[in-house]
């Protein structure tokens, strides 16, 4: 165990001497980002929800894996919503077309009704975050992401 230590110390004092630099994956935040085309919506109307994945590696990513949840205030306003179907740069709503070359994008929009006996006021949103996963040559990577700016429902 000790000698494991000893060698990776000299490994990374080798390393820094020579100017390697070690990589650092990049966040699911820089990755996927998202929003609503309006703002305030009401019972019975449908917004549409587009979500973006940017790759931000140095080599094509390989494999996609999304998947979108309401946020909590979703769930505790207990709003109603169905999801419609998805379409865009995408093999399901699950993931994304690849490869993706770097700094590539993919993107995929998705209708989302609320429905008319949904609750409304002020305080009453509808919102989403996400689970994402990417696999490449630089290894695989996931992360929760926030979404944007919710949708107000009002009455």
């Amino acid at each position: 165990m000790l000698v494991r230590r000893i060698l990776f110390v000299l490994s990374v004092v080798t390393a820094t001497m020579l100017g390697v630099v070690f990589a650092v994956p990049a966040m699911a935040e820089d990755v996927i980002t998202s929003s609503f085309d309006k703002q305030v919506a009401h019972p019975g109307e449908t917004v549409t929800l587009t979500v973006t994945f940017k790759n931000p590696e140095t080599v094509d990513v390989t494999f996609t894996y999304l998947t979108v949840n309401p946020t909590y205030d979703t769930t505790t306003d207990k709003t109603k919503y169905t999801m419609g179907a998805c379409a865009g740069d995408i093999t399901s709503c699950n993931y994304f077309t690849t490869p993706i070359p770097p700094g590539g994008t993919r993107t995929m929009t998705q209708p989302v009704t609320i429905a008319a006996d949904s609750p409304c006021g002020q305080n009453i949103n509808l919102g989403f975050y996400f689970y994402s996963y990417r696999e490449s040559a630089a290894g695989s990577f996931d992360g929760i992401v926030g979404g944007g700016a919710p949708v107000t429902v009002q009455c």
